[in-house]
């Protein structure tokens, strides 16, 4: 007997009639993908660059403890998925997560100084 699926695994295929699952090996559970916009393209005529946030996790044979859910991050299009692609556990997720949010303040930060300083060295307007 296997397991059954994560209540956020989307591929309902695991068990269909006509699939065989052979329990000494395992499968992979996959959740929904999330596509996060960029403002960048791989190629300047190609498609809409993403970065694509997916839930998985590898179901091993029953004699085997479950392996954790992890969260893979993939380099991506709006059209297809790629093999650019690197995987995390939760924890080190949440440390990737606090990474990008403090680099996003920071570079928000230097964007807005730097808007301060061209508005002051404006041609005819008096510095000081």
């Amino acid at each position: 007997m296997l397991r059954p699926c994560p209540a956020w695994c989307s591929l309902n295929k695991h068990f269909a009639d006509d699939t065989v699952i052979d329990a000494d090996d395992g499968f992979h559970h996959y959740g929904p993908e999330i596509a996060v916009p960029t403002s960048d393209r791989m190629f300047t005529t190609g498609p809409e660059s993403v970065v694509k946030v997916i839930l998985k996790a590898w179901d091993r044979p029953l004699d085997a403890d479950p392996e954790p859910a992890r969260i893979e991050l993939q380099l991506a299009t709006i059209e297809e998925n790629t093999d650019s692609y690197v995987d995390f556990t939760p924890d080190e997720a949440r440390a990737v997560s606090a990474a990008l949010l403090k680099l996003a303040d920071t570079a928000e930060r230097t964007h807005e100084v730097r808007k301060r300083m061209d508005a002051m060295h404006q041609p005819g307007k008096p510095e000081g």
